[in-house]
């Protein structure tokens, strides 16, 4: 069901084979589950408050236990994407749905992503590095 969600339904995409399916699984379970990161907890709660502020509006979509809101949004890109759960984002490099960012700090960019993902134009660098900070322990 996964690789169907994902693979069809999210990303338009041919159906896969009960082989390519459980080739997938397989490699799944076999994957460590990493446990979040530690950190400077004062700029891990600054950036939280960052990512909560309404106007950086982070967690307009990624909220929840999940940190999505599972939706399928445009974040400036001129195509809707599905909103990934941020739960261990800091080992998913590299980042946004075209890699633009191979680190999390390289996100923020205007480049990638822009104002329509978030508007952390009114940051200075100290903020853009408590933010990455929360995001790493997530």
């Amino acid at each position: 069901q996964l690789m169907t969600t994902v693979f069809e339904h999210r990303m338009g995409g041919q159906p896969q084979s009960p082989e390519r399916i459980d080739a997938l699984a397989t490699w799944l379970d076999q994957v460590p589950r990493v446990a979040p990161g530690g950190g400077d907890a004062a700029a891990i709660a600054r950036g939280k408050a960052l990512f909560e502020d309404e106007k950086v509006a982070c967690a307009s979509c990624h909220s929840g236990p999940r940190l999505t809101n599972d939706r399928t949004m445009d974040v400036g890109t001129g195509k809707a994407f599905q909103v990934p759960s941020l739960v261990g984002v800091r080992d998913r490099a590299p980042y946004m749905h075209d890699g633009c960012a191979e680190t999390l700090r390289a996100r923020f960019n205007s480049t990638c992503g822009g104002t329509d993902h978030g508007d952390v134009s009114g940051l200075d660098d100290g903020q853009l590095d408590d933010l990455v900070a929360y995001m790493r322990s997530l």
